[in-house]
């Protein structure tokens, strides 16, 4: 089986030919395709403008919209020429700012030059030097901004050596500026009263670190409030106050223990007093007022400790004898309620065995009689289900018909709607197999054979008229025409004669190559340029030449457009776009570049191929010619 060639028709507009191409151009809408040619024709970028409005009348054929964008986009290609006034318009003017040193002026008009001659190196040159000159500019203001930046960050931090460091460094990039020696006399100043500002603090932590040393905590820590009043975060001098703090804190908390220890110790609360005078050990450790009570209160515990294990001893043994003179009566109670319930249960059981036996012989003649009903009752279920289970098989049976009868009609006359005929007569002969010789699937089924066969006339007729163009032309060389013709006939899959000629054509112009630029597969990435270079084909033979490129899209679930464009030394002369299809079959485009005004005109030395939103792989790229 050949590979499907697409090919291309008036000024340089690539049409992929087949049913898969053509479907993948349909898989986007109308609006879709009107939106990206507007796109492109409001970024001057006729030719892709003009691809996208005749895609889109393939879509809504003769929709005035896109019939007058079309227009337009033709005939903005031919005043293309124009572009070159523009350009010197801006060069003129950027030129005349530069000698009068109004870089931004200038530089705007070179780069509106550039847009429409991107490669001009006169103006690129310029360009890039008033960048130059507006870069030391920006540079130089950005240093003197970052100084009085990092100036004033670090006289707010009081780092104030530092700080003058960059109001002079500043002072030296604009001499003439007042503000970085107005911030100069700030910082000397403010570092002035911070050197005094130190030594009172200094005065002050000496003074409070004196009567720490004496214990007198409450002035100490006064002097440290006062210092810290002038330097609130100072480290040593928090430190300090957490310390004194501390131990202001441990000699209230051991005097107030002590004091409740004393207490209980007066009240003989001996084993109480004696944990208070432990705890204020473990805040003063080796204390010998409370070691000397602990050591007092030891014999004292031992003698109460004595007092009392006597006492409950002898509550123990009361309790004791109590307990046994109670156990003892409970006994003698709990032996005769223990016969008086053996006489009870004894009574109880005869009499419920009469009761249960009386129960059984009545509930045996209640279960066969029950038996006898409920046999009788099933057997007559039975028959009467045996009855129903035939009339129901019976109605399913005919309804099962009718319901396949009815589908089959169903969709006969939608394939009949849908001018699938093949279809409908296989339908209607289904619906006869299920009611033989019914007059509405007869007479259905006889219109479906007359329509098919008028669809077959119709289809022999359409194909002889496209095979009859596609010879013309291809005795004609004109093979772009040819190709189109012999594809729509293939279409219709009468014969194989339509594709035995596109073969052919595709022989002679592989046989005709000017240049093959690739055989290899290459991978380009979205938004990549690739630039195949050649030398520059005889004027003699321009107007007969084909641009063959063979493409495969590694991601066939989008359709994108890949835009080729050619030039030489003085740049890009013209192009084309090609609408690649959502299919991962790799597809052949013949385009007929020598239709295009400037492939013949101009000495062109190159071809350059750019995927606009996808990645595409490149395989053969040939320049050739037709006989």
């Amino acid at each position: 089986m050949h590979k499907r060639i697409i090919f291309s028709i008036a000024f340089g507009i690539a049409l992929a030919i087949g049913t898969s191409t053509v479907q993948a151009q349909n898989s986007e809408s109308y609006e879709s395709l009107m939106k990206k040619g507007n796109d492109k024709f409001a970024a001057k970028d006729y030719i892709s403008a003009k691809t996208y409005y005749e895609m889109a009348l393939k879509q809504k054929a003769n929709d005035p919209t896109a019939k007058k964008k079309l227009d337009e986009s033709v005939k903005k290609i031919q005043e293309d020429g124009a572009r070159q006034e523009v350009f010197y318009a801006h060069l003129d003017a950027g030129d005349q700012y530069y000698s009068q040193q109004k870089y931004e002026e200038a530089l705007s008009e070179y780069e509106q030059a550039l847009k429409v001659f991107p490669d001009d190196k006169y103006v690129g040159g310029q360009a890039e030097s008033v960048r130059a000159i507006l870069k030391e500019r920006q540079d130089k203001q950005e240093a003197f901004d970052t100084a009085m930046s990092l100036g004033e960050s670090l006289l707010a931090e009081d780092n104030f050596d530092a700080a003058i460091m960059q109001f002079e460094t500043a002072s030296q990039i604009f001499p003439t500026d007042k503000q970085p020696k107005e911030k100069l006399a700030e910082a000397r100043q403010k570092k002035q009263l911070y050197t005094e500002k130190v030594a009172r603090f200094d005065k002050l932590m000496e003074e409070a670190r004196q009567q720490g040393l004496r214990k007198n905590y409450d002035a100490a820590l006064d002097k440290l409030s006062q210092a810290l009043e002038l330097f609130p975060d100072d480290v040593e001098a928090n430190v300090k106050r957490e310390e004194y703090q501390t131990a202001k804190s441990i000699a209230e908390r051991y005097n107030s223990i002590i004091a409740t220890a004393d207490q209980l110790y007066e009240n003989k609360a001996y084993k109480e007093a004696k944990a208070q005078y432990q705890s204020a050990l473990t805040i003063v450790a080796g204390d010998a007022y409370a070691t000397d009570m602990i050591a007092r209160l030891d014999p004292l515990i031992a003698q109460q400790d004595a007092e009392e294990a006597a006492r409950i001893a002898a509550e123990q043994e009361a309790a004791r004898l109590a307990a046994e003179a109670e156990a003892a009566r409970l006994a003698a109670e709990a032996e005769a309620a223990r016969i008086a319930a053996e006489e009870e249960a004894a009574r109880i059981a005869a009499e419920q065995e009469a009761a249960r036996l009386a129960a059984e012989e009545a509930a045996r003649i209640a279960a066969e009689q029950e038996a006898a009903r409920l046999a009788a009752e099933a057997e007559a279920a039975r028959i009467a289900a045996e009855e129903e289970a035939r009339r129901q098989a019976e109605l399913a049976a005919a309804a099962e018909r009718q319901a396949h009868y009815d589908n089959a009609m169903n969709a006969g006359n939608q394939a009949m709607s849908e001018e699938h005929f093949a279809e409908a007569i296989t339908h209607y002969q289904s619906a006869l197999t299920y009611i033989p010789e019914d007059p509405t699937a007869t007479a259905q089924l006889a219109a479906a054979e007359r329509a098919e066969n008028n669809r077959l006339t119709a289809l022999r007729n359409q194909y002889n008229a496209f095979i009859k163009e596609g010879d013309a032309n291809f005795r004609s060389n004109t093979f772009d025409k040819a190709i189109e013709a012999y594809t729509k006939a293939e279409e219709l899959g009468l014969e194989s004669y339509p594709t035995e000629m596109i073969t052919r054509i595709s022989e002679i112009i592989e046989q005709n190559k000017l240049y093959e630029l690739n055989n290899e597969p290459l991978l380009l990435a979205a938004g990549e340029a690739k630039r195949f270079e050649f030398n520059k084909i005889d004027v003699g033979v321009r107007r007969s030449n084909y641009i063959i490129i063979k493409v495969r899209n590694p991601n066939p679930e989008k359709t994108f457009p890949m835009i080729v464009s050619f030039g030489g030394t003085g740049g890009k002369n013209g192009g084309f776009v090609l609408p690649i299809a959502a299919t991962e079959e790799e597809k052949t485009f013949v385009f007929r570049i020598g239709s295009q005004y400037k492939w013949f005109s101009e000495d062109n030395t190159w071809i350059e191929i750019i995927s606009e939103n996808n990645e595409v792989e490149i395989g053969k790229l040939e320049v050739s010619r037709s006989n």
